[in-house]
């Protein structure tokens, strides 16, 4: 190829970039000025506990107080809104209350994940209940330890008449750590058949470089907290990423507890976690039970558990055995459990798994319940509740 040829090529990609570049800052000061988008507040991810929530010596992290803030991902664009009592809801809540309480203590799944207020199961609940204000103590990381802590911290000062705790897979094991992913917290051991609380206070995390978040993870943090135009288009961008992913796993995020759980005989090491979750959720309900106030504890399944064949072909693709696993064994766990602690169980996988369109109860790429899901989940809470005549709806 002629060098002058070579040359012009190059002038004309050169050309092309400085337009490129031009556009992109003329686009950020348009928008800018006319149609800001919703940046980060600082230089940390778009995440429920680093944007949402703040460090406490005792739970680790709790909600901050008077805080709002956008919560996004490819698949949705959510508000997020905290009371002065550090609660994701919109109203302030006064110790003294003017109807029957219902306390929802959860995880991200109770704190809603992808979800606006007002799509909550507990929202949801509140709507369809006369004689009951429901309060929504979720947040998310939370697990079966946080709840008991929770209890006897915060939620019984605010006199509720009813409890409902969701149970996510994940509650297990994290119960059974000093960490949850890379964030510490409060670890209970059972010593003379007595919980002895340990690892508090909690351990701070001071600084983002803690997380050992990536390379790529951290352009999209700071250009999150920066550009307006990449916020724009983020969402294009995440799913053309999702698009070019092709692992076995992309359907479920698949992580460390939601095979593990379902094995029919576990570990030590799983052994160690079922005993302290079942000593916490007995010491809740003993707790409870002493002021005549009603547990319910809720299985939301994982989206795995609901779809047999995707169980067992994940089984196959992990070398498993799978006579050596079995996808109800959350459901069995918490009923028997229930009967040895004398609470109140609903549960979400038979229904979920009998659902018409299973698929639409959780998002494509997050394992969280959708809008629909949590509509659903709550229809299901509710009739429970009814059915147990603690309720008039």
């Amino acid at each position: 190829m002629p060098r002058i040829k070579i040359k012009r090529i190059i002038i004309n990609l050169v050309l092309l970039f400085i337009t490129i570049i031009l556009f992109i800052a003329l686009l950020e000061i348009f928008l800018r000025i006319f149609y800001p988008q919703p940046l980060n507040p600082t230089f940390i991810p778009t995440n429920e506990r680093d944007n949402f929530a703040e460090y406490d010596d005792l739970l680790g992290w709790k909600l901050k107080p008077n805080y709002e803030g956008v919560f996004f991902s490819s698949e949705y664009s959510t508000s997020i809104k905290n009371n002065a009592q550090g609660m994701r809801m919109s109203n302030d809540i006064e110790i003294e209350k003017a109807k029957k309480r219902i306390a929802f203590l959860g995880d991200s799944y109770v704190w809603g994940h992808g979800l606006n207020e007002e799509q909550r199961m507990s929202n949801i609940l509140q709507d369809k209940l006369n004689d009951f204000e429901v309060l929504n103590f979720g947040v998310s990381g939370y697990s079966t330890d946080h709840y008991y802590l929770l209890l006897n911290k915060t939620i019984l000062d605010y006199n509720s008449d009813l409890v409902i705790i969701g149970f996510y897979a994940n509650d297990l094991e994290d119960t059974g750590n000093s960490k949850m992913q890379d964030y510490p917290k409060p670890l209970f051991k059972i010593e003379n058949n007595s919980l002895r609380l340990t690892n508090v206070p909690v351990p701070k995390i001071e600084s983002l470089s803690e997380r050992k978040y990536s390379s790529l993870k951290k352009l999209d943090l700071f250009f999150s907290y920066k550009s307006h135009v990449y916020i724009l288009f983020k969402p294009l961008l995440f799913k053309i990423y999702d698009l070019g992913k092709n692992d076995v796993y992309k359907k479920y995020k698949i992580t460390t507890y939601e095979i593990p759980i379902t094995k029919k005989v576990y570990s030590e090491e799983y052994q160690s976690y079922e005993e302290l979750n079942d000593k916490i959720y007995c010491e809740i309900s003993n707790s409870l039970k002493q002021k005549n106030i009603p547990l319910f504890v809720v299985n939301i399944p994982a989206r795995v558990h609901i779809f047999p064949e995707d169980f067992n072909a994940i089984l196959k693709e992990l070398n498993l055995n799978k006579k050596d696993y079995d996808i109800n064994k959350v459901s069995l766990m918490l009923r028997e459990l229930s009967e040895k602690c004398d609470f109140h169980f609903i549960d979400l996988q038979e229904s979920f798994k009998d659902y018409e369109d299973k698929d639409k109860l959780y998002y494509k790429y997050d394992v969280h319940l959708t809008p629909l899901g949590n509509e659903y989940a709550a229809e299901i809470i509710l009739k429970k509740l009814e059915n147990e005549k603690l309720i008039n709806s």
